[in-house]
């Protein structure tokens, strides 16, 4: 169960602090103000991925087990 948590919270913490970033480019660009709209961008997103991550991980590998034996019959 903890590598389960572990895994989310690593999983949580990358997609959103990578997703956050580009999304904060892509809607305002950079300039002084980018890493500031940024860091509060992630937090709001970290919160949000992190718990989903956690929950969705273990249901994604039993689903994914399942087609990759289903794929190799």
């Amino acid at each position: 169960m903890l590598v389960k948590i572990i895994t989310g919270l690593i999983i949580g913490t990358g997609m959103s602090f990578i997703m956050s970033g580009i999304i904060t480019i892509v809607n305002t660009g950079i300039d002084d103000g980018y890493l500031s709209r940024w860091m509060k961008a992630w937090v709001i997103a970290w919160s949000i991925a992190t718990p989903i991550a956690i929950i969705i991980g273990p249901l994604a590998r039993k689903y994914a087990t399942n087609i990759a034996d289903y794929i190799n019959k």
